[in-house]
């Protein structure tokens, strides 16, 4: 009897276990609570089974080894790290989300983070404000405002637009727009948004009485006056929707990225009163 343990004991040992079997590897970049509410949609929507690895757990050869290896039919990749490392590996459909500024070199689809423009428009509408001043980095946001120019033009609204190369070209672009707007857009752009820049949006909009719209609710304790934001739950649940339709035959390359369909609005009403500006968006 302790012949036959210890010869089934070898064998277990010698022979490979089979990879493990899965439908979707979801890849994050990091441990971070949007990723994590994000991936949480995806889990909802989605009935597939799942491994999740957290990138920064593993080293980056480690990450497309495993892939390689273990074969999963579907690649989510979460932020941008993740998607550069899974854009590596070729021949598994790549779905990505919760990435800034997607450039995948192989064909891939989507959720963007960036809200579609016209979202942004409906609210300059709103309240009130023609002339929308726009500081931006063309190499990170160029082709994004060139869509919100187009929808601009259409709304009869203009956007005056201010490039930087740097952050600390923004207080300077702001300061030329002085008297030439009746509000301005913070975009989600690291250059044109940094931390070194962001008091400069608040105390143009003191100092010329023009409300800022940004994209993110962090910014209403420090003077916005609206913010739209992504509902990262609900884009988890849209990518949910888009796995399980590679899954289920659909190729990637009939599938096209598409911004959120769902947006948060709050308001600063202490700073809307201050600057006389009254509209039915939701606080």
């Amino acid at each position: 009897m302790r012949i036959l343990r210890s010869l089934l004991i070898a064998t277990i040992l010698i022979v490979p276990l089979p990879a493990m079997a899965y439908d979707i590897l979801i890849l994050q970049s990091l441990h971070e609570k949007g990723y994590e509410e994000a991936v949480r949609g995806i889990k909802r929507e989605c009935q597939a089974s799942i491994r999740t690895v957290v990138l920064s757990d593993y080293a980056e050869t480690d990450v497309t080894r495993l892939i390689r290896e273990e074969h999963p039919r579907l690649v989510v990749a979460v932020g941008d790290r993740a998607l550069a490392v899974a854009d590596k590996v070729r021949g598994i459909p790549l779905l990505y989300m919760m990435a800034l500024n997607p450039k995948p070199r192989q064909k891939a689809a989507g959720v963007a983070m960036l809200l579609d423009p016209s979202r942004y428009l409906t609210v300059f509408e709103e309240i009130g404000a023609r002339r929308v001043g726009v500081v931006y980095d063309p190499a990170r946001s160029g082709a994004y405002l060139k869509r919100a120019q187009q929808a601009a033009r259409r709304s009869g609204i203009d956007l005056v637009f201010r490039e930087v190369h740097s952050p600390k070209e923004t207080p300077g672009m702001l300061e030329s727009l002085r008297g030439k707007v009746d509000a301005l857009w913070m975009i989600p752009d690291v250059t044109a948004v940094s931390p070194a820049s962001t008091e400069a949006y608040f105390l143009f909009s003191q100092s010329q009485g023009v409300p800022v719209v940004t994209f993110s609710d962090v910014y209403l304790s420090m003077g916005g006056a609206v913010a739209l934001s992504i509902d990262r739950f609900d884009i988890g649940k849209q990518l949910g929707e888009m796995a399980e339709s590679v899954l289920t035959g659909t190729s990637i390359d009939d599938l096209s990225s598409q911004p959120p369909r769902r947006v948060l609005i709050k308001t600063n009403d202490g700073v809307l009163r201050r600057l006389k500006i009254s509209s039915g968006l939701g606080g």
